[in-house]
């Protein structure tokens, strides 16, 4: 039976009449999408979320490095300026100790002042090294610190046009998930109007109207339409499909789908060697009716049938087989 099931195949009869074809357009369930569309609109959302709380992050560790860099700047000047001002005191005091010593002129004193002199030199050179080795430094934590702040900006820039992305995807989703359910709810309107107008044939149990979120099904029994083991169409139900094809014409813009189902007796005549063909051939008579006594669109029409494969209810009883032979005129949106 799950070979069966498998193999089934959903038998599309297309006919021309009055010079216009007969086909199936395929529909995508609303609601299938509308959910998937709310799934990935909360994917977006949350990759959207993740990415800021990410851009925030690495903002603020630069801006952190940034200022560590700076204070490392502010404090490298602040010790030149008073290895600066240690080296004019220490160059003051030299210079008075030169002075006096100058005015002394023992060979002593004379050594002595040559040692200041040689001692000056050296403190000279050390300062200027120092002084060098500050200024490379001032300069390097220059560098590093404009390096970090374009790599900032061009990180911001990055995240900035992936915030702008993931914003464009939540507002397309957005928008499509607005037209899913502005689509459901005209279904639903649909629904209303059809059960309305179809309200006596309703109430004398000789259809069922079905609501579903993405389709409505018209639901006729085959004890009403056809006689048993035949497929054409009884003349006391006429005035119901008429009444039927009537109320479709009201919703141009929507496809019809006819279904034939039986129950799972199997049948073997020369002209129905199986369900499949009893089914496909019952849901083409209500489909041919449909086109050669009303106005109905043609182009709007498709007709399928599912032998015994699509049950409302288990074959057990009598009375459930009854309820599966059926056919089913299926709304569905554009």
């Amino acid at each position: 039976m799950k070979a069966i099931r498998l193999l089934t195949i959903s038998i599309v009869i297309a006919l021309t009449l009055s010079g216009c074809v007969v086909t199936k357009k395929s529909y995508t369930q609303l609601l299938s999408e509308k959910t998937a569309l709310d799934l990935e609109k909360q994917k977006v959302e949350l990759e959207l979320a993740d990415t800021r709380a990410e851009d925030e992050k690495k903002i603020a560790e630069q801006k952190n490095r940034i200022t560590k860099l700076e204070q490392e700047v502010v404090d490298l000047q602040a010790k030149y300026d008073q290895d600066i001002a240690a080296a004019a005191s220490r160059q003051t005091e030299l210079s008075k100790s030169l002075e006096v010593l100058k005015e002394e002129s023992s060979e002593e004193t004379q050594d002595l002042l040559q040692q200041i002199t040689e001692l000056q030199d050296k403190y000279d050179t050390d300062l200027s090294i120092k002084n060098d080795t500050i200024d490379t430094l001032k300069n390097e934590q220059r560098e590093k610190i404009e390096e970090l702040n374009n790599r900032l900006d061009h990180e911001i820039q990055s995240n900035k046009l992936v915030v702008e992305r993931l914003l464009s995807e939540i507002e397309k989703l957005e928008a499509l998930t607005a037209e899913q359910e502005k689509a459901m709810k005209e279904l639903a309107d649909q629904a209303d109007q059809l059960e309305h107008q179809l309200k006596d044939e309703i109430e004398k149990g000789e259809i069922r109207l079905k609501r579903y979120k993405t389709k409505t099904i018209i639901n006729i029994d085959n004890s009403i339409l056809f006689d048993s083991g035949k497929a054409e169409v009884k003349e006391g139900v006429k005035k119901s499909l008429s009444k039927i094809a009537i109320a479709l014409n009201n919703f141009p813009e929507n496809n019809i789908q006819i279904e034939g189902h039986t129950d799972d007796v199997p049948i073997h005549t020369a002209k129905f060697p199986s369900n499949w063909e009893l089914s496909a051939a019952r849901a083409l008579a209500v489909l041919k009716f449909f086109v050669d006594k009303t106005d109905a669109d043609p182009r709007k029409l498709s007709a399928v049938g599912h032998g015994e494969y699509h049950p409302l209810v288990p074959n057990d009883t009598p009375e459930n087989r009854r309820l599966n032979r059926r056919v089913d005129i299926v709304i569905l949106p554009k």
